[in-house]
């Protein structure tokens, strides 16, 4: 396990909380050392880079995709907070992050357009944004299905598990899509990929601080096997993501990413 791009992940989202958050670090470590998720290993970076290098076409599919991901992000998010009418802060959090997911959502088609102009032509670039998730007034009606605290606990470690997922993708993806821009877009890419790592960096934070706190406060042993089990759903999923490419593309050089 690649352990040092998580501790970075880590450091960041204390510093960013400005709290040492012993708890959810603790969490957080034991859950990836009991797992140790295929996204995290350095057969999976190679891999990456062995598709990115020699498959046409693959990176901006890859790029493309997660803003499929972050608007599907979203109207999760708005589901979980239409469920919620108990707890006005972590709505108020969690209301935010959808929105945030379903600007994440264009600026990676933003992103496709830049990084690979010529795969992508602008009226596409209009088409695909058209039909992401897009959070309007109307939609802001609580549901009369209202969710226990266990569920949005749950909710919550499953969002959590996903930023920090995707925070630890985007420590491969953000280097490829800048090498792979023009030069006349390189800086533009870059600002954004640093805005979107920082705002990974957000969203793992205030759900850390709610974790902390029911640690101190609840159950941290079954707070763990929560993340234990929810770990062990994203490593089996990014398997599932990985399998087509590692069989169209892998050339037999990896088939253990393919092991549970």
């Amino acid at each position: 396990m690649n352990s040092n791009k998580l501790e970075l992940t880590l450091e960041l989202v204390r510093d960013y909380a400005n709290n040492d958050l012993k708890h959810f670090t603790d969490i957080v470590r034991t859950a990836f050392t009991d797992v140790d998720p295929v996204f995290l290993r350095p057969r999976y970076d190679k891999f990456f880079w062995h598709c990115a290098g020699s498959v046409p076409g693959w990176m901006a599919q890859v790029v493309l995709a997660n803003a499929d991901a972050e608007s599907d992000g979203s109207n999760k998010l708005l589901k979980l907070w239409q469920s919620v009418n108990y707890n006005e802060f972590i709505e108020e959090k969690v209301l935010f992050h959808a929105k945030d997911e379903a600007r994440h959502s264009r600026l990676f088609v933003k992103l496709t357009r830049m990084a690979f102009p010529s795969l992508i032509g602008k009226k596409e670039e209009n088409a695909k944004k058209d039909s992401l998730v897009r959070i309007t007034k109307d939609m802001l009606i609580k549901s009369e299905f209202i969710v226990n605290e266990l569920t949005l606990i749950d909710n919550l470690v499953q969002m959590n598990m996903g930023e920090i997922r995707t925070r630890l993708h985007m420590e491969l993806l953000g280097p490829a899509i800048h090498a792979f821009s023009p030069e006349n877009s390189k800086s533009k890419v870059k600002a954004i990929l640093n805005g979107l790592s920082h705002d990974e960096v957000v969203h793992i934070s205030y759900i850390a601080s709610l974790i902390e706190s029911w640690c101190e406060t609840g159950d941290k042993k079954q707070l763990l096997i929560l993340y234990r089990n929810r770990l062990q759903d994203f490593h089996e999923f990014t398997i599932r993501q990985t399998e087509s490419a590692v069989n169209s593309y892998g050339a037999g050089r990896f088939p253990d990413l393919l092991e549970i």
